[in-house]
């Protein structure tokens, strides 16, 4: 099976999950970033109404958790894919005509932040499918290297978007996201519609089985709340602090997002070889000691360093906390992508409470030994679960 870049494009069911992936990560990016200053430039929302699009997002979790369990027992995922897609270009498209706050704020909640899940966790879960009816040998190289075709995409978004923006304005820089959204809807009609493979577990032993799956969600949602604080209060380190411009931290934060790009593939491939349990364990102490450096910095370098570990630990959480999501519930791909993308929306409410929390009392950068302790905190029990499992592996899907 192919399990490189050159030749997961030269196979026609990889290069079409391939291009829906950078397309839709292409279209995320685009729109999202700028929400928050369209309600504030263009309906003269306050800083407190701008920050309800996260607690709006809450809804998303509900519908994706929902959505997510009740598909891995229908035939084809394509059709919920096409409908989410739709429904977001629809979204998109009505945002840049709302002139009311609370119109633009329900708009948001109901036809963009509910599907955006449900889209990302039936992609994954149709493409586990696929390399579960395939017999794929290397699940992880596949699933990290076409996780890395949707970083790909986000980095393209906000540079066509914020182009459009600059010449027509906000509003009109929607349409990017709404013509990219509608996209993926086409595209996604030509993905492999493998039926999901029937659930192992019975009606009475799901719950059950699903403990270990939602320790993990919570796991993955307190790495992200970390990795969501770096985004918010690291540039405001950088330029207000260590006093460098905002073009020095913009081709920072460009170099990391290229070199995610590269290390995708390569983490996959490695927990193909050496485990996956291993490498996500690795990468978690990887986090802590880099969220340590960065606690600690007081030159620019040390944020360098920083970065160096943190695209391995973004890079293993991300794509492959999928692929061990997914191994944990086999059979119900839909119901693991599902819980595994909701954990990702959930961080961002949380973030922001713990940053505004803590922001006051350990100042920057002290405040990121937040994200440290709770690197350690996740691996610590990660490693605890990993060694009451070793004398039972985790099982493989299909």
């Amino acid at each position: 099976m192919p399990t490189t870049m050159r030749g997961l494009l030269a196979d026609r069911p990889y290069r079409w999950y391939a291009f829906v992936l950078v397309l839709t990560g292409m279209s995320g990016s685009a729109g999202m970033p700028l929400m928050s200053l369209f309600l504030i430039q263009e309906l003269g929302a306050s800083l407190e109404e701008a920050a309800m699009t996260t607690v709006a997002g809450l809804l998303g979790v509900a519908v994706n958790l929902v959505i997510g369990r009740r598909s891995d027992r229908w035939r084809s995922r394509i059709p919920v894919m096409c409908a989410s897609a739709a429904v977001m270009a629809t979204g998109w498209a009505l945002v840049g005509f709302t002139d009311v706050f609370w119109l633009a704020l329900l708009v948001y909640a109901a036809l963009l932040s509910a599907p955006y899940g449900v889209l990302n966790a039936q992609i994954f879960a149709g493409l586990a499918d696929v390399m579960a009816a395939r017999d794929e040998p290397r699940p992880s190289t596949v699933n990290s290297t076409l996780r890395g075709g949707y970083s790909f995409g986000f980095m393209i978004g906000p540079v066509l978007s914020t182009a459009l923006a600059s010449v027509a304005g906000i509003r009109a820089a929607f349409a990017v996201a709404a013509v990219a959204y509608a996209g993926v809807a086409i595209l996604a009609l030509f993905l492999d519609s493998t039926r999901p493979a029937a659930t192992t577990a019975g009606p009475r032993s799901r719950g059950g089985g699903n403990l270990p799956l939602t320790l993990f969600a919570v796991g993955t949602c307190l790495v992200i709340v970390g990795d969501m604080l770096r985004g918010v209060y690291l540039p405001v380190y950088v330029v207000e602090e260590l006093h460098h411009s905002t073009f020095v931290f913009g081709v920072l934060i460009a170099a990391v997002a290229g070199a995610e790009v590269v290390v995708f593939p390569l983490v996959g491939m490695a927990a193909d070889r050496f485990g996956i349990r291993r490498i996500i364990a690795v990468a978690l102490a990887v986090g802590v000691c880099g969220y340590a450096v960065l606690a600690t910095s007081t030159q620019l370098w040390q944020v360098v360093v920083f970065h160096v570990f943190q695209v391995f630990l973004f890079a293993a959480t991300i794509a492959l906390g999928l692929s061990y999501a997914q191994r944990l519930v086999p059979g119900r791909p839909g119901t693991a992508s599902a819980a595994f993308f909701s954990a990702q929306t959930a961080a961002k409410p949380v973030s922001g409470l713990l940053g505004a929390v803590a922001v006051a009392g350990l100042g920057l950068p002290g405040l990121f030994w937040l994200p440290a302790v709770l690197c350690a905190l996740c691996l610590a029990a990660f490693t605890a679960a990993s060694l009451r499992a070793r004398s039972r592996p985790v099982p493989q899907p299909g």
